[in-house]
């Protein structure tokens, strides 16, 4: 699905009045007036995944053989 115009509310700043269309199934929801969740600073955005996947991805490479 193509987002046209609207912007992911969970990626980016939105605009004043901004809307957001989920799809759904017989008729699509639309979200009005939709807040900017996060801000970025020095205009980068980091991804930081949570401990259990840090472990997680830990244990794969010990179980594979590589140290």
């Amino acid at each position: 699905m193509d987002l046209g115009d609207e912007r992911d509310p969970n990626v980016g700043l939105q605009e004043d009045g901004a809307t957001f269309t989920i799809p759904q199934h017989p008729v699509r929801r639309r979200i009005h007036g939709i807040q900017t969740f996060n801000v970025p600073g020095g205009g980068e955005y980091f991804f930081m995944p949570s401990l259990s996947a840090l472990r997680w991805i830990g244990d794969l490479r010990q179980s594979s053989g590589h140290a």
